[in-house]
């Protein structure tokens, strides 16, 4: 983000109940960029329902806890047989967009390694897999999981797919990541796929290993953010709670107080607790000091709030519009409006920052069921009172692609 973000912003709040649509607006605050004061509602202090919003915290979570450049690693083990082939097994890392672009990838990789028939493809359990899992609807718009079966399933399908769809996999992924020399052709055959636990799984036995690494992450972050993808969001947030309770790392990092957030996973899909639906939820403030915190966090690794919230209408044509872009697009927020949506069935939410000429506004607000006019409206007054939208610099959409140039780590 640019270096104007810190100085004094806004010169007055904009008070939200001028307009019939306004006052539809449930909660709503705003500060005056990362040391303003924190204006708005008489309930912002009150937890509600933030749905997709959740993403928002999530995201500096892995953020502060991982780092930015942070890989998520996949260790290839090699063990070759008498009859030429290898037994080849996968040691995960609840990477959520291992998908048929990352495996053909490894298949090249493999190649290059003279493996080309594999007796037994086996993985861990904490290896994630699904053909298209950017787009699978029960994986982006539930609280979906890919079952061993299905894991299984889909390994299969994309080797026996591998000679009608390497090439259209190079031609389309190429262009994307033009600094990684695709082999142009690949062959590959596997007799068995299977789990095998960690506890199982004996790397000694085994005669070389690599490592396969994701691209950075918040390549990622960006990702299950502009398609607010739940289960990439549910594996990032069960990776960190392995070693950390999310409760704790939000009181002392954000300083929430516990009655201002409740939380059960990192996506805001509702779950079900003793037969009843729940919903995380935060109150309007904590929203904020998570939204400052991200983006403090995001500068000081050298990246900005651009790089990890989709952008209005600065996304990437390859990867299509971003949740905010479909919704919230207009001329006043083309390219100044940094924020991630959440709709649930009572209400619908958004957080993040506004670029105005005065500076940046960092902001939350909940509106009643599908009322998206009202936030519109809310947006439009901030950008209009402080002297309209501030568009980013030098910034281009980048189409994500789950690995890059920096992605094989040779073991020695």
């Amino acid at each position: 983000m640019r270096a104007p973000v810190l100085k004094t912003l806004i010169a007055g709040l904009v008070v939200l109940a001028t307009t019939a649509a306004q006052a539809r607006l449930i909660t709503n605050c705003s500060s005056e960029g990362t040391n303003g004061d924190l204006k708005g509602s008489s309930n912002m202090h009150s937890s509600m329902p933030i749905a997709s919003v959740s993403k928002v915290f999530t995201s500096l979570w892995a953020a502060e806890r991982l780092g930015l450049k942070y890989r998520f690693p996949t260790q290839v083990y090699l063990t070759k047989l008498s009859s030429g082939e290898y037994n080849v097994h996968l040691r995960g890392s609840a990477f959520p967009y291992f998908d048929r672009v990352m495996f053909y990838f490894l298949i090249g990789e493999l190649n290059k390694r003279g493996v080309k028939a594999i007796n037994e493809l086996t993985y861990d359990e904490n290896f994630e897999y699904a053909s298209i899992v950017r787009t699978k609807g029960d994986l982006v718009h539930s609280s979906g999981e890919q079952s061993e079966t299905e894991i299984m399933r889909e390994l299969r399908a994309d080797v026996t797919g591998l000679k009608t769809r390497y090439a259209q996999y190079v031609s389309k992924t190429q262009s994307l990541v033009p600094e990684v020399k695709l082999p142009k052709s690949v062959s590959l055959t596997v007799k068995n796929i299977a789990a095998q636990s960690m506890k199982v799984f004996n790397a000694a036995n085994t005669d070389s290993s690599f490592i396969l690494r994701s691209s950075e992450l918040h390549r990622t972050l960006k990702e299950l953010n502009r398609n607010s993808h739940n289960f990439a969001a549910d594996k990032v947030f069960e990776r960190l709670a392995r070693s950390e309770k999310f409760d704790s790392y939000m009181t002392k990092m954000v300083g929430a107080a516990d009655k201002e957030f409740d939380f059960y996973n990192g996506s805001g899909y509702p779950e079900i607790v003793s037969g009843r639906k729940v919903y995380n939820s935060a109150s309007c403030r904590t929203v904020i000091e998570v939204v400052k915190r991200l983006t403090k966090i995001a500068t000081d690794q050298g990246k900005g709030l651009r790089y990890i919230l989709p952008v209005a209408g600065s996304d990437a044509s390859a990867d299509g519009n971003s949740t905010v872009t479909n919704i919230y697009l207009t001329n006043n927020t083309d390219d100044s409006l940094l924020a991630k949506t959440g709709t649930i069935s009572q209400s619908v939410s958004l957080a993040g920052a506004a670029l105005t000429q005065d500076g940046v506004v960092f902001f939350h607000a909940t509106s009643s069921t599908k009322d998206y006019t009202s936030i519109r409206n809310f947006l439009s007054s901030i950008i209009k009172t402080n002297g309209g939208k501030d568009p980013l610099d030098n910034y281009k959409a980048r189409a994500f692609v789950p690995f890059d140039e920096n992605s094989i780590q040779e073991v020695k």
